[in-house]
């Protein structure tokens, strides 16, 4: 893998920053808080969606960038000849992750976790093992021989993954320790064999007393199938004579409900005969009074036509009142419209000038809003300036606490004489740049603010004029409808005056005659009593057909139901019932259910014995049982327990044969590197199977505190790059073609540095692209590119 180039928008303190790479070896040169490290982790980001370490994702966002524009990394790659080329964006307020992936210039994945998984199964490589591998830091390298003993190893173990091995050991341990508690407890819950042998024997106790109440059982049963036989028979026969009383009572009950039938019908033909004859009596009072009745109606006809004339000059006379009423509200109606005609006059000229004038508001306004636009962005421009102002005195203020005697937070070196410069760079930053552009800012505010009030000056007098001429309109819009109403009543006064007139000609044609009216009252109240009667006797008479044909039915029914009993006697005195015969029954059979409710008891209690003893039987098989099943599991975690202990075993062999072939091909590729670096003075570094450091020296073995400081860092160098080596190797990575250090050179004098820097150019043709961090501006020109920040 070759690093081309990359793309950063609103990534960390990058707003928009592109960086070409090349290869060879490359330095990553700024001041302390420039962003070098950024870049890696941008890389990293791109790579694998995530930062160097995990946290809030919103610190990804450039500071000035608002939370709707998109945080966007890309990076270029070639792979095996390949060219490649990923897009990773973090978008809007929730931060949403999305990522797309080309190859050749094709998309060939997209969605963040689907274009990471695609890197790893390219690079072979996940984000913990492509950090160990191909990035090392200033701490890496001095903890490689200053660390203690054990700490010096669980760090190298780290890089290479065997911590995971460690791991596994512990949970193996742990799990045996477990297992060996568990089969313990067991010991205590299982039966022993005495107990085996008793609850077995019990069994066969309980089998043969089960086998003896079975035989009883069988005894009794067939005793008591016997006794509910003859039941049965006894049953059938007072089923018989149950039937044959109930039969003979049936006959009695048909019998009396016939006789008592029969005298209600002769009591019904007595009552129908007596109305039968007061109904003729009344048939010829109203022979009698037929005359009477006939008057009546003839006086009833002639009262309608009065009461209809009565009807017609009431009408005429509240038709006269109406049109006196009519005749005012017409005079009054037609002098409301006069009044309102000139009250609307200058309508359509008021709605002109207001169109008008509201046309001249509305440019008014629009003016006025884009000053107050304007005012809002250069306020905003003022408050952007100050922010950095402020930011900028913040970073003075801290470099005055530290001091120029104090070092450099990052590579601890004295700041001496870079601390005016610096000091004075940033208060330059912010008057020449900031404070300058605040100032024209104000001017330009000023000027708006001027202009602003003075168009809203002009609209103030043109606002008031609107709204009085808004009011007249709506006045004048208010008395046009008041118009409108007063016309429309107009013509309905107007409409309802010819209408009662053309009634009043019609009802001229009718006469009506008060005293006629009420002599003609006076004879109907004079023989209504009698008309009354006569209707009420008609209303009678009509029963007369229904009573004669009731009277002839009864005396049928009487004669049907005469009949109909003397059969039902016959009947009844052919069936014949022995009571006392049926008693005696009814007494043997109580008996005999008593009898089998005893025998069924007694049966019962046999059954709930022999329940009682297969409960037990059950009980000790079940425990018998149970105690076979935890003998089982006692056995599977014993088996469980060989099986860790054989893992344990081939864990630690395996562990101890790659100790064997990890060791050995650091050592040989740290000792290439470190003879060719220090031009053969020393032609060995050996790694320890427990990563112990030696250098050989004229051929005898040191360890690598004795050597000074600076053969120690070229060696720490080798052996890092010779662990980054091994583990490309052992994760089949073997295409990665680049490796990057992080402020190697420390607190190092500049010998040193020079000397680390060479010994870079010596195993520099061993990778295409060697990447240096640091912020040691003088050693630029040791590198063969410089990306300055």
């Amino acid at each position: 893998m070759i690093l081309s180039n990359i793309k950063l928008y609103n990534f960390k303190k990058y707003t928009s920053k592109t960086i070409e790479f090349g290869e060879g070896l490359i330095g990553i040169i700024g001041k302390n808080g420039s962003g070098k490290s950024t870049i890696f982790e941008a890389i990293l980001f791109a790579l694998y969606g995530e930062a160097k370490t995990r946290g809030n994702k919103e610190l990804l966002r450039n500071a000035n960038a608002n939370e709707k524009e998109t945080v966007s990394v890309e990076l270029e790659f070639e792979f095996e000849g390949v060219l490649y080329k990923i897009i990773r964006e973090f978008r809007g307020k929730a931060m949403s992750a999305n990522a797309k992936f080309y190859k050749n210039g094709s998309l060939t994945t997209s969605g963040a976790k689907e274009v990471t998984a695609a890197i790893v199964k390219l690079t072979k490589m996940s984000k913990d093992a492509f950090m160990h591998t191909l990035f090392a830091s200033q701490k890496e390298l001095t903890s490689l021989s200053s660390l203690k003993n054990e700490d010096r190893k669980k760090m190298i173990r780290k890089l290479l993954g065997l911590e995971k091995i460690d791991f596994v050991e512990k949970e193996l341990l742990e799990k045996s320790r477990e297992l060996k508690r568990e089969i313990e407890a067991f010991r205590e819950i299982l039966l022993g064999e005495d107990e085996i042998g008793q609850k077995q024997e019990q069994i066969k106790e309980s089998g043969a007393a089960k086998e003896n109440l079975a035989k009883e059982m069988l005894s009794k049963t067939q005793e008591l199938e016997h006794i509910k036989s003859r039941e049965q028979s006894i049953k059938k026969e007072l089923e018989v004579f149950a039937k044959t009383k109930e039969q003979k009572q049936k006959l009695f009950s048909e019998l009396e409900l016939l006789k008592n039938s029969k005298s209600l019908e002769i009591l019904n033909q007595v009552k129908l005969t007596a109305e039968l004859h007061q109904l003729e009596d009344k048939e010829e009072k109203l022979k009698k009074l037929q005359p009477l009745k006939a008057e009546f109606v003839a006086l009833q006809e002639k009262l309608k036509e009065q009461d209809r004339l009565r009807e017609l000059q009431i009408k005429k006379e509240g038709i006269l009142k109406e049109q006196v009423q009519l005749k005012q509200q017409w005079k009054k109606s037609k002098a409301d419209i006069e009044t309102l005609e000139r009250a609307c006059e200058g309508y359509d000229e008021f709605l002109l000038s207001a169109k008008k004038l509201e046309a001249e508001i509305a440019l008014l306004q629009e003016s006025i809003n884009a000053k107050q636009s304007q005012e809002s962005e250069l306020k905003a421009e003022i408050s952007s300036e100050q922010k950095q102002i402020d930011i900028t005195n913040q970073k003075i203020a801290k470099l005055r606490e530290l001091g120029s005697d104090s070092s450099c937070p990052t590579c601890t070196r004295p700041l001496l004489e870079e601390y005016d410069n610096v000091i004075n760079s940033l208060v330059g930053t912010v008057i020449e740049t900031h404070q300058k552009k605040i100032t024209e800012h104000k001017a330009q505010l000023q000027n708006v603010v001027t202009q602003k009030a003075a168009h809203e000056a002009e609209k103030k007098p043109k606002d008031k004029e609107f709204s009085e001429l808004t009011s007249n309109i709506k006045i004048i819009q208010s008395k046009l409808q008041d118009l409108k109403i007063a016309k429309e009543h107009f013509v309905h006064v107007e409409q309802k005056g010819i209408k009662n007139k053309e009634e009043l000609k019609e009802l001229e044609a009718h006469s009506y005659d008060e005293r006629a009216h009420q002599n003609i009252k006076e004879s109907l109240l004079a023989i209504e009593p009698q008309y009354k009667q006569a209707l009420s006797l008609e209303t009678e008479l009509k029963r007369v057909v229904l009573v004669k044909s009731d009277l002839l039915h009864v005396n049928k029914k009487i004669e049907e139901l005469k009949a109909l009993a003397t059969s039902k006697e016959a009947e009844f005195k052919l069936v014949i019932y022995d009571d006392v015969k049926h008693k005696n029954q009814l007494q043997e059979h109580e008996s005999i259910l008593k009898t089998i409710e005893s025998k069924t008891a007694s049966l019962n209690e046999i059954k709930v014995q022999i329940a009682k003893i297969e409960g037990e039987i059950k009980t000790i098989q079940n425990s018998l049982q149970n105690n076979e099943i935890q003998l089982k599991k006692v056995q599977a975690k014993k088996d469980d327990l060989i099986d860790y202990e054989k893992i344990k075993t081939s864990l630690a062999e395996f562990k101890t044969r790659l100790n064997s072939k990890v060791a050995p091909r650091i050592s040989s590729i740290a000792s290439e590197m470190y003879s060719q670096i220090t031009k053969g003075k020393y032609q060995h570094i050996e790694v320890s199977n427990d990563f112990d450091f030696f250098i050989y020296d004229e051929g005898k073995k040191y360890p690598i505190e004795r050597f000074s400081g600076g053969e120690i860092d070229l060696a720490n160098l080798v052996l890092r790059i010779a662990i980054s080596k091994t583990l490309t190797e052992l994760s089949g990575a073997s295409s990665i073609g680049f490796l990057a250090f992080d402020e190697v050179f420390g607190s190092q004098d500049e010998s040193r540095r020079m000397e680390i820097l060479e010994a870079f150019h010596t195993i520099k043709e061993q990778y295409r692209q060697i990447f240096l961090i640091s912020h040691e501006m003088e050693i630029k020109e040791m590198f063969e590119r410089v990306v300055e920040l």
